[in-house]
């Protein structure tokens, strides 16, 4: 290696270590949809095996989601084990379904580009390839990596801890992601990697990485290594701003950049990134993750995916990550990944959001599930990325069957929703110089959620003085909480999600004949609405003078 690559130890608390080794658009495949098999991840001990491994063959899933490390992939730099892929992309050509692949680089950078010597004071014994630290905090698991660099012997090897400070959980080492020779490696692979698979109709889509730890976008949560990266970035000739630290003014850069690799890389394939804080949110995390979600719809629009991997049963569009998918819904590959199974009450309880993680009740497992299933379809998931010990359930297949289908229709090119609107004073005859209130009930029942529905109710000019407030159930948001004179919202309605309005006036003393008033909800342009009689509704009263 002519360059660096840094690395750093991921631990709570622990200090870190950085080694370091000197010198036109194509026609776009369809948005993944429905229910998709989550197994375990495949490396080269443990493939994807024959058809029969996994519910390939159920009718009622319809992709499987396959995760891997770069280290699986790219054995030796520019050697590739490419059967790893090749054996799932097989299996989904007979089963007639596709793969979401995952490649993580971060903590599964391959050992040849692991190597360093930052360490000043590194030596090898005489005709002996073995390297000795007493700084460079080595941990268990570094012993026997290969050390390729040419400041050392061809094999020098790790063979023992000398001095180490670092303390459990270590996570493992990853490479700095905006190291020069790292991202140009990573992005060396991305490119050769959409060069062999990128035509291929099995692949359904791809999760994007290279700048995180894992599959997710976390960056570093102890603070020593929050510490470190920020004071790498400023080395690297990074600046923070008032929003940013120098940290996370890097990440973005590098997510952009690296983003930019995948889209060239993989013109026909939706590319998906799984969103997370890169630092915890009151150092920056939120923003930055909102940064690139915004940068890259702008950017990449009807390309750039967004994804979590955090779904239980009272998941809702006011959690950032869940607002970013149903913001982007109808237009950007979205789905979402299970916290995890029901295979475990404790699980249960997770997914429940009960204690002790939560103050919500205990579900059952099947409700559980299935509460969840219905929480993505509302935050307008296309599909769910579920645990396989859940999908070969023999007592959840109806329950797949049906939330696969209505995550499809989230998929659709017009997505469907049946709006409506009631409304009443609860009489049929009033008294000109009364009091009166109108409820209006504006209502979403589905199978999609709407952004941009417009909620209207102009009062009659003999209904004066009218003031309002407002209350929702479900979800929906965008309405006036109080407001005077008519009703003009644009709202956000997720599926099962209603509106509730008063409004109180007085009618005029010298008012004849009836009074008359309609509501209308209408659905945004992009939202087919199947039965339009019940989008307006009308109250008629006689009036009485006394």
């Amino acid at each position: 290696m002519k360059s660096f690559s840094k690395t750093f130890v991921i631990s709570a608390g622990l200090s870190v270590t950085m080694l370091a080794c000197a010198d036109p658009v194509a026609a776009q495949k369809p948005h993944p949809a429905g229910i998709i098999d989550l197994p375990g991840a495949i490396d080269a001990d443990d493939p994807i095996g024959p058809i029969s491994d996994h519910p390939w063959l159920n009718v009622n899933v319809d992709g499987l989601r396959v995760r891997t490390g770069w280290d699986d992939l790219e054995i030796a730099d520019n050697v590739y084990n490419w059967p790893l892929i090749d054996d799932c992309l097989a299996n989904a050509l007979t089963s007639g379904k596709f793969i979401g692949l995952g490649v993580i680089s971060g903590l599964d950078a391959p050992p040849w580009l692991m190597g360093g010597v930052t360490f000043t004071d590194a030596w090898t014994t005489t005709d002996v390839a073995t390297l000795t630290s007493s700084t460079a905090n080595f941990v268990t698991g570094d012993v026997g990596k290969v050390i390729v660099c040419d400041a050392f012997p061809v094999g020098t090897t790790i063979v023992s801890i000398i001095s180490s400070t670092v303390a459990a959980p270590d996570q493992g080492v990853m490479p700095v992601p905006w190291d020069p020779l790292a991202k140009a490696k990573w992005k060396e692979f991305v490119t050769t990697l959409g060069a062999r698979y990128d035509s291929n109709p099995q692949l359904g889509y791809m999760v994007m990485t290279g700048f995180c730890q894992t599959g997710e976008a976390y960056l570093a949560t102890a603070q020593a290594d929050i510490d470190f990266f920020n004071a790498s970035a400023i080395a690297a000739g990074y600046v923070p701003t008032p929003d940013l630290p120098a940290g996370l003014v890097a990440w973005e850069a590098t997510v952009e950049e690296i983003v930019d690799t995948y889209m060239t890389a993989f013109p026909t394939t939706p590319l998906l990134i799984t969103g997370a804080r890169p630092y915890p949110d009151l150092q920056g995390g939120t923003r930055a993750m909102n940064d690139i979600f915004a940068w890259g719809v702008a950017t990449y629009p009807g390309r750039f995916g967004i994804m979590n991997s955090q779904l239980h049963a009272t998941s809702t569009v006011g959690y950032f990550l869940n607002a970013a998918i149903y913001a982007n819904y109808l237009t950007e590959p979205v789905g979402i990944q299970f916290l995890c199974s029901t295979s475990t009450d404790d699980n249960v309880a997770r997914l429940s959001n009960s204690p002790p993680y939560g103050s919500d009740p205990l579900l059952s497992a099947y409700d559980a599930i299935n509460n969840s299933f219905t929480a993505a379809v509302n935050i307008g998931c296309k599909f769910a990325e579920t645990y396989e010990v859940d999908v070969e359930n023999p007592a959840y297949q109806t329950m797949l069957a049906t939330q696969g289908a209505a995550l499809k229709l989230n998929a659709s090119a017009t997505p469907t929703a049946d709006l409506s609107v009631a409304l009443t004073d609860g009489k049929t005859t009033v008294d000109a110089g009364a009091a009166d209130t109108y409820t209006v009930v504006v209502s979403n029942a589905g199978p999609s959620g709407v952004s941009g529905a417009v909620v209207s109710d102009t009062f009659p000019a003999i209904f004066t003085g009218v003031t309002y407030t407002a209350t929702q159930t479900g979800g929906a948001s965008g309405f006036t909480a109080a407001g005077s004179g008519n009703i003009s919202d644009t709202v956000t309605m997720p599926i099962g999600s209603s509106i509730t309005y008063k409004a109180s006036g007085t009618i005029s003393s010298s008012a004849t004949g009836t009074l008359s008033d309609t509501a209308t909800v209408t659905a945004p342009s992009d939202v087919a609405d199947p039965n339009l009689a019940n989008n307006s509704a009308t109250d008629t009263d006689t009036l009485t003078r006394h």
